[in-house]
């Protein structure tokens, strides 16, 4: 099956790669083609630069302790532990001998299956991770590889609300920025979206005006003076301010090296 016929269908299957429920011989398939087609590693590049901004997005997140109360009772160590309590309290004449503090069985103790939980979650983590890394560019002729995208910086933009909008990514070989549009980022009616790139002193920079539908791309020489992006609503065809956004700056958003 060619799927540069169905680019849907690429999206949803690097979506489905990067998060690892794609999986068996269909995993192994989309690999042995990725390995060829630029396009499609680029595809793969793109969610994990995207699901990795969204997980800078969302605050850290605490399990209460009603959740750890369950996981107590489902494992039967809520009795254990108030029959542990009750002894403890419990007056006891002396024993004739030094007797030996009765130890809990490591795996009988809470600490433990909390530990246990942590580290299941990082191992499951860790495993997505490599999962996805997995996916290491094979070495080809020079004929090949000239033509390859290398992406060196990514960036995701998000609105105020902090959801992602936008996505950001710089080729350092051709010096060719590209932006693709995630949902919910329409251009609104008779305006025009700009973007800035943002001096480490806070001075924007015009790198260009975003078509009204559709993926852009500019040429940027280099993206080591702006570490930070926006995009503001301007008049059609762009800010008639040459000193920066003359509308609201609706997203913004950091640039992070791939390597």
């Amino acid at each position: 099956m060619n799927l540069h016929g169905h680019p849907g269908l690429v999206d949803r299957l690097a979506a489905e790669y990067t998060l690892g429920v794609l999986r068996g011989g269909s995993r192994r398939r989309f690999e042995r083609i990725a390995r060829h087609d630029p396009s499609i590693r680029l595809a793969i590049e793109a969610w994990r630069a995207r699901l990795a901004a969204l997980g800078e997005l969302g605050p850290a997140a605490t399990p209460p302790q009603a959740v750890w109360d369950a996981i107590e009772q489902r494992l039967a160590l809520a009795g254990a532990r108030r029959e542990d309590a009750a002894a403890d309290t419990a007056v006891r004449p002396a024993p004739r001998e030094p007797a030996k503090a009765a130890r809990p069985r490591w795996f009988d103790s809470l600490s433990f299956w909390r530990g246990w939980s942590a580290a299941a979650t990082a191992v499951a983590a860790l495993a997505l991770v490599v999962g996805v890394r997995q996916l290491a560019p094979v070495p080809a002729p020079a004929t090949q590889v000239a033509g390859e995208p290398h992406i060196a910086y990514v960036a995701t933009l998000a609105d105020k609300d902090a959801r992602p909008m936008m996505l950001v990514m710089w080729d350092d070989r051709t010096s060719e920025m590209t932006v693709r549009r995630m949902s919910g980022a329409a251009t609104p009616a008779g305006k025009s979206m700009q973007l800035w790139g943002l001096t480490k002193e806070g001075r924007p920079v015009s790198l260009g005006v975003l078509p009204a539908n559709g993926m852009a791309r500019m040429k940027v020489a280099s993206v080591d003076a702006f570490p930070t992006l926006a995009v503001s609503v301007e008049p059609m065809g762009g800010s008639p301010n040459p000193d920066g956004p003359s509308g609201p700056v609706v997203m913004t958003g950091k640039l992070a090296p791939t390597a």
